[in-house]
C-alpha cells in the first residue's frame, strides 16, 4: 500500500540529498518539550539497492546529531529510531559520523536561504523486536 501523503520538500534540500527525490514520506516527529521547540524530524523510506532504508531529515536552529539521535529514540515509542551515520550534503553516496556539532569535521547541514533553520539529512535504523 502506498502512502498517500505526500509533503513538498524546497528545491535547495532536494538539491543537497537528491535521495529524498525517490524516497516516501512517512511521518513527521515534532517534540511536545519546550527545551526542543525548533526542531522537527521527517521520516522517509527508500529503497537502496535492493534492501528499505529509513532517513530522518531534521529540520533544527541548531543542529547536535548526538543529543538530536537521542530525542528522536524517545519520541517515536517503540520503533525507537537512532540515527546510523549523516548523508553528506551534495554526495548521497558520503557518510559522516554521528557525533556533536563542534566536533564535527565535515559540513553535515545545508541553512535555508534565509539562515533561521538548518537541515540535516541521517540514515537510521529501528528497533526490530515487535
Amino acid at each position: 500500500m502506498k502512502n498517500s501523503i505526500g509533503i513538498t520538500i524546497p528545491d535547495f534540500i532536494t538539491q543537497a540529498f537528491p535521495v529524498l527525490n525517490e524516497a516516501t514520506y512517512v511521518r513527521e516527529f515534532a517534540s511536545f518539550i519546550t527545551l526542543y521547540p525548533d526542531a522537527v524530524y521527517y521520516l522517509f523510506q527508500t529503497t537502496a539497492g535492493q534492501s528499505l532504508m529509513s532517513l530522518i531529515l531534521v529540520a533544527i536552529d541548531y543542529p547536535d546529531p548526538t543529543d538530536e539521535s537521542q530525542q528522536v529514540k524517545k519520541m517515536s515509542g517503540g520503533f525507537e529510531f537512532e540515527f546510523t551515520y549523516l548523508i553528506k550534503p551534495y554526495a548521497n553516496d558520503q557518510h559522516l559520523r554521528i557525533c556533536p556539532n563542534d566536533e564535527a569535521e565535515e559540513l553535515f547541514f545545508i541553512s535555508d536561504p534565509n539562515g533561521r533553520c538548518h537541515y540535516y539529512l541521517a540514515a537510521v535504523k529501528q528497533k526490530r523486536s515487535w
